[in-house]
């Protein structure tokens, strides 16, 4: 089972389940849930149940929902292990070890023969790293503007079944699961439609996870990255770059600056107060973006800030 497909998984709902059965203190099986979340008389159509049964199947692809022999849909232990009821936050983060696990998936562009290509989270994995692959200073993606003709452009192949996100019902899931996730985020000029390869909530999630005090910027990346695997300088990042006949195609880094969508979110946290830059004598350091003159290198994640 993937993540993109079946198409009509919800995150959010996700979250409504897994606090349900948190909170429940008896056993459901799948189909005590589906009566559950679309009572009886509600809506009668044929298709009315399947944002709920693709939901359940997402979330047991990913390990955050388990079923037993005799069909009773629970909780995993690893959620389970969050604690309680998931707040939002605690939610997206639950999210985010799960759908990037790489233990569970390995790489996801280095599939073999006979392993599937859409097991656990591959699909979505594949999707993220070549979404956020993209330049974060440039148009809102959409499927008929930048998708299509960007992913013709990179990968080797025509086939559309060999690109990251092949279809637009895959796109349409990609939008859903990139916010639920903190790794992409509407356009800021509301007029405009689209996605922005922008991961500044994600990155913000596990900003408390790493090193108090100040520390190298590029011990900060490389820990950012190990935290979110689709960011540049994660193992599902680079194994993409491999895999494109023209390298990266972010353009930050062809001008040796940060990734572009990396660089955004790191002034937005800088100008929430979550990340205080410095830029000391004789250390390494890098630009965060293309149109910087001064390069960062060092960096003091601030706990709490304008969230």
């Amino acid at each position: 089972m993937a993540v993109l497909n079946p198409p009509r998984s919800l995150p959010a709902l996700g979250r409504s389940v897994i606090n349900f059965l948190t909170g429940s203190r008896r056993a459901w099986t799948e189909a005590e849930l589906l009566e559950a979340f679309r009572p009886p008389g509600l809506n009668e159509d044929s298709s009315s149940a399947e944002g709920v049964l693709h939901t359940v199947y997402t979330f047991r692809a990913i390990g955050m929902l388990c079923s037993d022999t005799d069909g009773v849909i629970t909780v995993s232990d690893t959620v389970a292990a969050t604690g309680d009821t998931l707040s939002p936050a605690a939610f997206r983060r639950a999210l985010q070890r799960h759908a990037l696990d790489l233990e569970r998936d390995g790489d996801p562009w280095q599939t073999g023969p006979g392993e599937s290509l859409t097991g656990g989270a591959r699909d979505l994995l594949r999707a993220m790293s070549w979404f956020l692959a993209q330049d974060a200073l440039g148009r809102p993606l959409s499927w008929t503007s930048g998708v299509q003709a960007l992913q013709q452009a990179q990968f080797p192949d025509l086939d559309n079944e060999t690109w990251a996100i092949t279809n637009d019902t895959r796109w349409g899931a990609v939008t859903r699961w990139g916010q639920a996730l903190g790794l992409a985020a509407p356009p800021l000029v509301h007029a405009r439609s689209g996605l922005v390869p922008l991961p500044a909530v994600a990155i913000n999630d596990v900003l408390d996870e790493l090193p108090a005090g100040q520390m190298p910027i590029g011990d900060f990346l490389r820990q950012l990255a190990a935290k979110l695997p689709v960011l540049h300088g994660g193992l599902v990042r680079a194994s993409l770059v491999t895999y494109l006949p023209g390298g990266d195609p972010d353009p930050g880094i062809a001008q040796d600056c940060a990734d572009s969508s990396v660089g955004q979110a790191l002034r937005i946290l800088q100008d929430r107060g979550r990340l205080v830059f410095d830029t000391l004598p004789d250390a390494d350091g890098i630009r965060l973006s293309r149109f910087d003159s001064q390069r960062q290198t060092h960096v003091t994640p601030v706990q709490g800030g304008n969230r």
